[in-house]
């Protein structure tokens, strides 16, 4: 057994990951999951118009409900006509490889042997393995944090700016705009946090770096922004999915908590029947405007139902599965990890608060976009996946603050005497 223990330690990560990668395409081979409660059809007709050489249907009949980004993905395999098992195959590479990224990002700051350890513990996150069944943008999202945060981090570890980091952070920035918009608005902001950081003096040597990257990033999410210009005739318009979130986590209702519902189920709840009739034959874009209107109206006369209902979202953000997840035992599963995870966020954030001065500036730049998608999240309907594919970040900073801030040690026995 020493043998063979003595063996693994001295392999390369590569190889020492690989029992994980084995697991990952079992789990994605021989547990298919149910395409009921899926996006995975949008995902792969997306793909297909792609191919097509068109995304959305022509104006009005618009349809940019999510980015291109994992289309994109899916359409390049789709091309040399890759089967959908192999597509759920490919979640289990790009999870294995974001096994790499977070041992290599670790190993920025912390002991290979602490790198190790966290890796670990982020490779059984059971949570994630249901992402890994069917074909949604969770574990393309995981693997493009786990970049994110190696290429930036090590952008920062350069002593000069780097042009090859400072790409490489900003295509992977951007392309997770293009997966997940939300992560447009967080660019955004991270910008704007930027650009004041610089024009002050004592903050600009460390903010140079982070406005090259976040700069280059939105500008590489300009030709989206074109293309839903083009469509839609607005600017700045990322996605039209985001409305009919908002409007039914504005729901002022009593015996709603802010959760989404299909169109279909809302037509049926008496609550929403006529104002879903009401714009039932409204093209998309319309359709959109009319959401956000509504949404508008409810936060306005009902504030305080929004605000409870906000307090519903962070719990089903954080623990309990949405309505449309299956009313089993199994849902609630991941509420065990979560619960420890959530902890250490909170001890390692009080921590680094107290001993900021000590924190690289970087590490505290990448928490912010990581908080700002977070918090920016639970003022739509917000799912457990939109947390999970934060926690090579989290994973990274619980190394970092048990390696660099706290030490934990056993007292001997006989110095307590």
């Amino acid at each position: 057994m020493r043998k063979i223990l003595k063996f693994y330690s001295g392999l390369n990560i590569y190889y020492k990951l690989i029992p994980f990668l084995a697991l990952y395409v079992a789990i994605a081979v021989l547990f298919p999951k149910d395409e009921a409660f899926s996006d995975q059809k949008r995902y792969l007709w997306f793909a297909n118009n792609l191919l097509h050489g068109y995304y959305s249907l022509p104006f009005p009949d618009i349809n940019l409900w999510n980015g291109p980004g994992y289309p994109l993905f899916l359409a390049f395999f789709q091309f040399f006509k890759f089967p959908l098992v192999a597509l759920r195959v490919l979640n289990a590479f790009l999870l294995y490889f974001s096994l790499v990224l977070s041992y290599k990002t670790i190993g920025l700051y912390c002991s290979t042997k602490r790198a190790f350890v966290f890796t670990i513990l982020l490779a059984v996150y059971f949570p994630i393995f249901d992402s890994l069944r069917i074909l949604m943008t969770e574990c393309l999202t995981w693997f493009l944090v786990s970049l994110i945060c190696y290429s930036f981090l090590s952008c920062y570890r350069q002593k000069k700016i780097s042009l090859q980091f400072i790409l490489l952070s900003a295509f992977s920035i951007a392309y997770l705009c293009m997966t997940k918009v939300i992560f447009g608005y967080v660019v955004t902001a991270m910008l704007v946090i930027a650009f004041f950081a610089y024009a002050m003096p004592l903050f600009r040597p460390f903010v140079k770096k982070l406005v090259l990257i976040f700069l280059a990033a939105f500008i590489l999410c300009l030709p989206w922004l074109y293309y839903t210009y083009h469509l839609t005739g607005k600017p700045f318009y990322w996605s039209n999915s985001g409305s009919m979130s908002l409007y039914t986590m504005s729901s002022p209702f009593a015996n709603e908590s802010g959760q989404w519902h299909t169109e279909e189920q809302l037509a049926k709840n008496p609550n929403h029947a006529v104002f879903i009739d009401s714009i039932s034959k409204l093209t998309p874009l319309l359709k959109d405007e009319a959401y956000k209107k509504q949404a508008v109206t409810n936060i306005k006369t009902h504030p305080a139902k929004y605000l409870t209902n906000i307090v519903s979202n962070i719990g089903q953000l954080l623990f309990f599965p949405s309505d449309l997840a299956p009313d089993t035992i199994f849902s609630y599963i991941p509420f065990v990890p979560n619960m420890f995870v959530f902890v250490c966020i909170v001890f390692t954030l009080s921590v680094s608060i107290f001993y900021y001065r000590r924190i690289p500036k970087e590490i505290i730049f990448l928490g912010i976009f990581i908080l700002i998608y977070l918090g920016g999240s639970i003022f739509l309907t917000a799912y457990r996946r939109m947390f999970h594919i934060t926690m090579p970040f989290w994973f990274f900073f619980f190394a970092y603050i048990f390696e660099n801030l706290i030490a934990i040690k056993i007292r001997d026995k006989s110095s307590s005497q």
